[in-house]
């Protein structure tokens, strides 16, 4: 059994630091299991006849597609992730002024945006702060 996926997020820079790292790492396994499926099954597959080879590449059709679904996430990470430093750094005055590393209200009401979206879609209930 996986580890609970964290549910309660605080709009802060070190909360969602936390949560996108468990949706890296969530990627990462995820990844890696279907390569190995992959692999695994070109090992040990044994056709005989055209049907056989034709499932066989279904079932390593939907591996793939898993495979670049998790790439697509990742990439969606990381562009967060870069809009969040750029931000920070367009910021950087005022933080270094005010000691203060949160985010702003219009990055608080996106990531919201983005949560609910992600609710809607994957029926995960996010408690956000």
């Amino acid at each position: 059994m996986g580890r609970p996926k964290k549910t309660k997020i605080n709009l802060d820079k070190s909360s969602l630091q936390e949560f996108m790292q468990e949706i890296y790492n969530d990627c990462v396994n995820v990844m890696n299991s279907a390569r190995k499926e992959l692999n695994e099954r070109k090992n040990r597959a044994e056709i005989e006849d055209i049907n056989d080879e034709s499932q066989i590449g279904k079932v390593n059709n939907d591996t793939l597609k898993i495979i670049e679904a998790t790439i697509d996430r990742k990439l969606a990470l990381a562009k967060l992730q870069s809009q969040i430093v750029d931000n920070n750094d367009k910021n950087s005055e005022t933080t270094k002024q005010s000691g203060d590393s949160t985010l702003t209200d219009d990055d608080k009401s996106l990531l919201r945006e983005l949560f609910e979206e992600q609710k809607q879609k994957n029926n995960n209930n996010y408690d956000l702060d």
